[in-house]
């Protein structure tokens, strides 16, 4: 049984000196590489220690073995350590020279303290060998700490740069170097600290050989990942294993030699697929003889076929590889996955197309002018002067504008260039090819025009004076419309808000629930009806207005406004079948009272049905989404559905039901601006159907 434990220990004591060897073989200038080995002396004093103290024949020669021993055990937790700071990058501290002095002054000391006899006060003789006998002292427990302090520091430091480092090799050699120091040190402790301390000798005191599992792990990361390799060629392999250009290796008969992990990615195989493949089996658009008659290619767009025989676009590259003697003996290619630059270029020219078709087939005139030259126009800007296309790419800016008003513009032209806030939008008098003027509508933007300023102008003709007289006579009847509403209709509803709140503040202990709740209901009435009003003067001022466009949950709108509809009747029996996750994208408010408008009719037209129904979805219709609102209520003829959509025109009369007949005026106008239409469709009796769609 001694023979064994001597024998573990000797050969832990060779494995020792074997990694010491290997590690510097491997790059013996790299700090990484020294502090390393040094790390792994204290292990190897340590086990040789061992040896010889397990089979000495008396308790004497034991105990100078073990204390031997102590230069290994006392030291390694500084060595180690000041690996970890190197591997952990934090080199700095080991330049620090009373850091380092403060380290070996600690070793030294407990090594003092082993040899004073403070330690281990006794060998005991065993069937394996001998055991120890631990001093129970204030130095031990202050050993224990400066040994559990410098390992847990070790642990720590390598948990922490694993958590941090980007690199996925870094993080695997991290998760080595804490895993296995807590495997290796709990068994070590047991064995060597723990029990001794205990009295339990029936085990031998065998830590140095559980710390191989530690040393294990370093020869593991030194082999998997090339840690403290960093020769050239560990260097390169690495950048070609992670490089984001597929590489391949090709011999001269066209054979694939070796591919990087990119290759495999791209065209769905293992590397061992690879190796041996036919290149053209992979890329059938250049062959191998081309590029070996011409020693390289450069930057050539073709295709790869992958596992699955999909096309992947490439930008391909090869060049010749050749050997001391300028033989070619093979072929390097590289290429770069062109996919979504591809999709790029071809949505490009899509969006390029698509404008270009908006702008020529536009109804007013669109150009751009540099120089005070015209670059491009428009079918619809060339007739507006006279001109044909080819006319009209050249002409003087200047030429096209009344004197009456070509100085003032063109001044005003330049000083826009120059950075200067003027108007860009005014009416102009503008001259024709043969003479004649017209007015027009103009507006300007500063665009950049193959890579120079330049001007896009877009222009309306507004010659036709009675059509603008008509336009500005409805502009001043909606301006009255619009500050009768503001002030005459605002005015009562400020008034109701006002003494509702009042009401609410100043009696609110004179009111019982459902005084205040009714109170609060006018106050919630006027505020909608106020919110309507704004809605409507937007509306009443359509062309200077601005849509915001969102995405609008519409199954959350309705449900609130009928959940708002059964509380103002509570007694009715008002079924609603609301579709769920009904959403559109235009502009909230707007949409809401659409909605608002819709169903209120509903619950209005049903209000004479002892079982209502009020239904909100959506079906197919030509391939477009339309929206419909349906009650089966007291409907309508369709002979007269052409009306329902004029202001103040009524189907029914207003003793039995209320209305004053613009809601559903307002909800056209309000479809219209989101690009949709809308119709109804209706039976007397059998109920009515809304339907709406908005512009995709």
């Amino acid at each position: 049984m001694q023979l064994v434990t001597v024998l573990a220990n000797f050969l832990a004591f060779i494995i020792y000196m074997e990694l010491i060897g290997f590690v510097l073989y491997k790059n013996p200038k790299a700090l990484l590489n020294r502090l390393c080995a040094l790390a792994l002396v204290p292990f190897a004093i340590w086990s040789f220690g061992d040896t010889l103290f397990q089979g000495a024949p008396s308790p004497g020669s034991a105990m100078l073995w073990n204390n031997i021993s102590s230069l290994g055990w006392c030291t390694f937790p500084i060595t180690i350590f000041w690996f970890y700071l190197a591997f952990t990058r934090h080199e700095k501290l080991l330049k620090n020279r009373f850091f380092i002095t403060i380290c070996i002054l600690l070793a030294t000391f407990f090594i003092y303290q082993q040899w004073s006899g403070y330690f281990i006060i006794d060998c005991i003789k065993q069937p394996y060998g001998w055991s120890t006998a631990w001093a129970i002292s204030v130095q031990s427990f202050v050993f224990s700490a400066y040994y559990l302090l410098f390992c847990i520091a070790c642990i720590y430091l390598a948990f922490d740069f694993g958590r941090k480092t980007r690199s996925l090799r870094e993080k695997k050699q991290a998760r080595i170097f804490y895993i296995t120091p807590i495997i290796a040190l709990a068994l070590g402790s047991m064995s060597d600290v723990v029990f001794p301390m205990l009295g339990i000798s029936s085990f031998p005191p065998i830590a140095i050989i559980f710390i191989l599992i530690w040393a294990g792990g370093l020869v593991y990361s030194i082999t998997r990942y090339g840690l403290m390799t960093f020769t050239p060629t560990a260097v390169a392999e690495e950048i070609l294993s992670t490089m984001a250009d597929s590489l391949m290796l090709v011999g001269l008969d066209g054979k694939l030699i070796s591919t990087n992990k990119m290759t495999c990615s791209m065209l769905g195989y293992t590397e061992d697929e690879l190796k041996g493949m036919d290149f053209s089996s992979i890329a059938d658009e250049i062959e191998i003889s081309e590029i070996i008659k011409r020693g390289n290619v450069l930057s050539r767009e073709l295709s790869y076929r992958t596992r699955r025989g999909e096309k992947v676009p490439v930008l391909f590259s090869a060049s010749a590889v050749r050997d001391k003697e300028g033989e070619m003996v093979g072929i390097v290619i590289t290429a770069l996955d062109i996919t979504e630059r591809k999709k790029m270029e071809q949505e490009l020219r899509e969006s390029e197309e698509k404008y270009r078709a908006l702008v020529d087939n536009a109804l007013v005139g669109i150009g751009i002018h540099q120089d005070g030259k015209i670059v491009y126009a428009n079918e619809a800007l060339a007739s507006m002067f006279g001109y044909s296309l080819e006319e009209g790419i050249g002409a003087s800016i200047a030429d096209m504008i009344h004197p009456d008003e070509r100085d003032f513009v063109m001044k005003m032209a330049q000083r826009r260039q120059a950075g200067f806030d003027v108007p860009t939008t005014y009416e102009i008098q503008l001259l024709k090819k043969d003479g004649s003027s017209f007015h027009a509508l103009i507006s300007n933007a500063l665009i950049k025009y193959n890579g120079r300023p330049a001007t896009l102008i877009t222009v309306a003709d507004i010659t036709d004076t009675k059509v603008r007289k008509e336009l500005e006579q409805v502009n001043k009847e909606l301006e009255a419309f619009s500050y009768s509403v503001s002030h005459d209709l605002r005015a009562p509803l400020r008034s109701i808000d006002g003494f509702s709140q009042a009401l609410l503040e100043d009696y609110e202990d004179k009111l019982d629930e459902q005084g205040k709740d009714y109170l609060r209901r006018v106050r919630a009435a006027t505020q909608r009806m106020s919110q309507l009003i704004d809605d409507l003067l937007n509306l009443s001022r359509i062309s200077r207005t601005e849509m915001h466009y969102e995405e609008v949950n519409l199954t959350a709108i309705a449900k609130a406004i009928a959940a708002e509809l059964q509380k103002t009747q509570p007694e009715r029996q008002v079924e609603f079948v609301i579709g769920e996750n009904i959403v559109a994208r235009g502009d909230l408010h707007l949409l809401s009272i659409v909605l608002d408008n819709l169903l209120r009719n509903a619950w209005k037209f049903t209000s004479k049905h002892p079982h209502a129904k009020i239904e909100f979805g959506t079906i197919q219709q030509d391939g477009r989404l339309v929206y419909y609102v349906r009650d089966n209520g007291a409907g309508f003829d369709m002979n007269y559905a052409n009306k329902l959509f004029t202001p103040f025109q009524r189907l029914h009369k207003s003793t039995e039901f209320e209305g004053t007949g613009i809601g559903l005026a307002t909800v056209q106008r309000i479809i219209h601006r989101h690009g949709g239409s809308v119709w109804a469709e209706g039976e007397v009796e059998k109920g009515a159907t809304f339907y709406f769609t908005l512009q995709s």
